[in-house]
């Protein structure tokens, strides 16, 4: 009896779904710990610098990084998932 092996390369499609959920879940992870060390004066415009008032200011965000860690892992999550080939019942 002979055994064939049955390796599908991945579509196109996939492959890009996975390594846009990759992307995105490395960088929502790097939002997130910026949000944790850093005070709100200091971040990023594009993570919503915080001027005024000065109480505000120096604070640092720990629901947003969490949140932001939170989804990142997720989305890593959902790309390893989706990265696994699918197991198929053995045909005869």
């Amino acid at each position: 009896m002979a055994t064939t092996s049955r390796t599908r390369a991945w579509s196109p499609g996939k492959t890009a779904a996975v390594a846009i959920l990759a992307i995105l879940g490395v960088l929502a992870i790097i939002a997130g710990i910026i949000y944790l060390i850093e005070p709100a004066k200091s971040l990023p415009s594009v993570l919503g610098t915080i001027t005024s008032p000065p109480a505000r200011a120096n604070d640092i965000r720990p629901l947003r990084g969490l949140g932001s860690v939170i989804l990142g892992v997720i989305l890593l999550g959902i790309a390893g998932v989706a990265s696994r080939p699918h197991r198929s019942s053995p045909q005869e």
